[in-house]
């Protein structure tokens, strides 16, 4: 868990850093600001030694495909020159992890050049191109400076291929619009930790006649809706299909790190209150730090309203995204600004 992050070179992103981070962040700012850019950097950074996660991360913005002409589209103003550097200050120390992402070239025998996008001339050489063909990642840490690790994803014959690729306990999860549901597994640690009632209790909130849930043959979750059978949550629209995501990758992610993009999509303004009061009491008791964002206004009045009426106020913080000038820089916002920003109906968004 971090205090700092800081992000340099990352798509919309030159450089910004969010300092003073706490338990649970909700993070605000106009369309391609870096609000999801910002989670991606920590999403990398706690999975370095995985170099797969920069394609699921286009996965999850709708790029369900590999090409070599999306390599530098990571890199700011696809500079490929300068490297991709993600920091996070580790949680109440001078510790730091650090990852660095820089292309990885190959240069192509002279007779073969073509004209290609993914070409690039690399300065003082003006005879040779050098071809991207991949990414090459490097994570290191100050509280294990012996286990820094180089890894590397590119495309070998038309398909994904990595190197360096380690084993490594997973430590956080981004959930976005189009993230994959991984419910089956997320379920059975819920059940076996007893903690099916606190989940229910929360869909109750959108439906009061949940009664139970079950993991059905084919492992989808089945919902007790006082029906003549069960019927697959996925059912329930989207509004339920939020609520059950958050509450099981919370319970699956103790002393981990959860990032929610677009926290409100699905929700309903009258249940969003709901679903704050249970990420501050999950996020506390569970020891899980969390980054959401929104566009939502319903939402970040929900945010306050349990934020008030919360014991959790000084582990919850409010951050906007400002970009000008190609000049990132974030807002934080105390709860008492926070709520005369809201009160006053200034534009916090």
């Amino acid at each position: 868990m971090y205090d700092n992050i800081k992000i340099s070179n990352l798509r919309g992103i030159k450089e910004l850093e969010v300092k003073n981070l706490a338990q649970v962040n909700l993070i605000v700012g106009n369309n391609a600001c870096g609000k999801t850019t910002f989670l991606e950097g920590i999403f990398f950074l706690i999975g370095a030694m995985n170099p797969m996660l920069p394609v699921n991360s286009n996965i999850f913005r709708n790029l369900p495909f590999a090409s070599n002409v999306l390599w530098d589209t990571y890199f700011h103003n696809m500079n490929t020159n300068t490297p991709i550097r993600i920091e996070g200050q580790v949680r109440s120390s001078i510790e730091k992890d650090r990852l660095t992402i820089r292309p990885r070239k190959e240069k192509p025998h002279r007779d073969l050049i073509a004209h290609s996008d993914t070409l690039v001339t690399p300065a003082g050489d003006s005879e040779t191109l050098i071809k991207i063909e991949g990414l090459n990642l490097e994570y290191s840490s100050s509280r294990h400076p012996e286990k820094a690790t180089a890894t590397s994803v590119y495309i070998e014959n038309d398909k994904i291929a990595t190197e360096g690729e380690k084993a490594r306990e997973v430590r956080g999860v981004f959930l976005g619009p189009a993230t994959p549901k991984d419910w089956k597994e997320r379920f059975a640690t819920v059940q076996r930790n007893k903690k099916l009632d606190e989940v229910i209790s929360l869909l109750k909130q959108l439906e009061p006649k949940t009664s139970d849930l079950r993991l059905n043959e084919v492992g989808f979750v089945d919902i007790d809706v006082d029906l003549p059978h069960l019927i697959p949550a996925n059912l329930m629209g989207g509004g339920f299909e939020k609520l059950l995501e958050v509450a099981l990758t919370m319970f699956n992610f103790q002393h981990g790190i959860v990032l929610i993009d677009e926290i409100e999509n699905g929700l309903h303004h009258s249940v969003q209150q709901k679903l704050w009061d249970a990420v501050f009491n999950w996020a506390n008791t569970l020891d899980v730090q969390v980054f959401a964002t929104t566009h939502s206004t319903e939402c970040i009045k929900a945010f306050n309203e349990s934020l008030k009426a919360s014991l959790f106020k000084s582990q919850a913080k409010f951050f906007r995204i400002e970009r000008k000038d190609d000049i990132s820089r974030s807002v934080e916002y105390t709860s008492e600004l926070l709520n005369e920003s809201i009160e006053s109906d200034w534009e916090v968004r």
